[in-house]
């Protein structure tokens, strides 16, 4: 039986959208059983500042949303996969140390380090190459991603979120090399 070159070129497109379709959907989900006090409102996420701006209060208490998955050893894991299927590692690498993105275990956070603000930078994306996640992945996921991230040690604890409010210390930011002119 003669095949005739349209119907292999019809065939072999067909099936490249199949596989492509399929490569890059997200399966989303998990064998993870909910965590016991359940998912933060998605008003309280939403209720949480970006950052602080002049003049405005902010609802600082959307800041102390804590992880319902951090130190869930079960929920890290798959937020590990999850971070590897959603090549977050091609701009912050695969141990979090950053490559065209930010490093992820150190404690300086352009949009801040607590487990909320880094939900919401996952979810809505961020100016100069974040994508938003927001469609593509359920908030469960993201908060698994969160808690991978936060596993990296660099992340700022929900309960220590009037800390992470005050911004950097003095001296915190000083290049050691000026510190060594210094009189």
């Amino acid at each position: 039986m003669k095949i005739s070159l349209q119907t292999r070129f019809a065939v072999g497109i067909t099936l490249g959208l199949l596989f492509t379709d399929a490569c890059s959907r997200s399966e989303g989900g998990s064998a993870t059983t909910p965590p016991a006090r359940g998912f933060p409102a998605v008003n309280a996420i939403a209720a949480a500042p970006l950052g602080q701006v002049a003049g405005a209060s902010g609802n600082v208490a959307a800041l102390s949303i804590a992880n319902p998955f951090e130190g869930n050893p079960q929920a890290i894991e798959q937020g590990k996969q999850l971070y590897i299927k959603m090549n977050c590692a091609g701009c912050h690498a695969y141990n979090g140390k950053g490559n065209m993105g930010p490093d992820l275990t150190d404690t300086y956070w352009r949009y801040g380090g607590l487990p909320v603000e880094i939900y919401k930078s996952i979810e809505e994306g961020r100016p100069q190459g974040m994508p938003s996640w927001g469609a593509a992945l359920p908030p469960e996921d993201i908060w698994k991603l969160v808690a991978y991230i936060e596993s990296f040690g660099g992340s700022v604890s929900a309960k220590d979120y009037e800390h992470a409010r005050q911004g950097d210390q003095p001296g915190e930011q000083i290049a050691p090399e000026v510190l060594e002119q210094r009189p």
